[in-house]
């Protein structure tokens, strides 16, 4: 692994959805975010209740000193980052990333995101089709307005149709980009699809807490690379999910 600062690709919304496709969702993580850049591809897990697949896949990854982070392999090329998402009382998806601490289900939003912070993980608010309107939507201007700078980023995903703004993108919470993979056959082939890009030096050792602190740094430029959904494939997508009996759009 080369040291200093180096382009860094972060697809900070993945869902492993199990251990079988664990495989083909790196080799479609290596390709997409690593590439012929020599940089360094992160995955960020948000994993729901019940799911624990970061763990099943220590036997075969590189340990660092933290318990929230592995290595895919000795090059250091595709780090694997641990995450929860939970589900707040108010029924707000919020992930906390880069982070082996958990909480259940069903707690305030406002407790969710305190504790978490004090956790030191990376608390997002993610969009979902449908997921921001209404009183969720307050819900969710509130927590952006009063949160401490930097400790609330939003999330932007790869099934977010072009013709569909988020005016809480313009707030000045720093947003994040990642998959989001739907639970529809396939889905590891999508993982790597939407991204964030920084600039940073992350250490072998300790690589959560070098992107943490770069994801926290006003300085820090966060890109995004790759495209969101189409309309046909918001729909197609939107379709399946909802004769799948999944969380569509509400």
């Amino acid at each position: 692994m080369r040291t200093g600062i180096q382009r860094v690709a972060i697809d900070a919304h993945v869902h492993l959805h199990n251990a079988a496709g664990a495989g083909e969702a790196l080799r479609a993580a290596r390709e997409r975010l690593i590439g012929s850049s020599g940089g360094i591809g992160v995955l960020m897990l948000g994993e729901r209740q019940g799911f624990d697949v970061f763990d099943a896949l220590r036997p075969g990854f590189v340990a660092t000193e933290e318990p929230e982070s592995l290595w895919s392999d000795v090059n250091r090329q595709l780090l694997i980052l641990a995450g929860r998402q939970i589900i707040s009382a108010e029924k707000l998806e919020i992930l906390a990333l880069a982070t082996s601490a958990r909480l259940p289900d069903g707690l305030p939003a406002e407790q969710v995101i305190a504790e978490m912070d004090t956790a030191d993980a990376i608390v997002v608010l993610p969009w979902g089709v449908g997921k921001w309107l209404g009183k969720r939507g307050a819900l969710v201007d509130r927590l952006i307005a009063t949160a401490r700078p930097g400790r609330i980023f939003l999330g932007d995903n790869g099934g977010r149709p072009v013709f569909w703004p988020v005016r809480q993108f313009a707030s000045a919470a720093p947003v994040l980009s990642g998959t989001d993979p739907l639970p529809l056959p396939g889905w590891p082939k999508s993982i790597g699809n939407l991204a964030s890009i920084i600039a940073a030096e992350v250490s072998p050792d300790r690589p959560a807490a070098s992107l943490k602190a770069a994801l926290r740094d006003s300085a820090t430029n966060i890109e995004r690379m790759g495209k969101l959904a189409g309309p046909i494939r918001f729909v197609v997508d939107q379709t399946r999910l909802r004769l799948a009996g999944g969380d569509a759009v509400r």
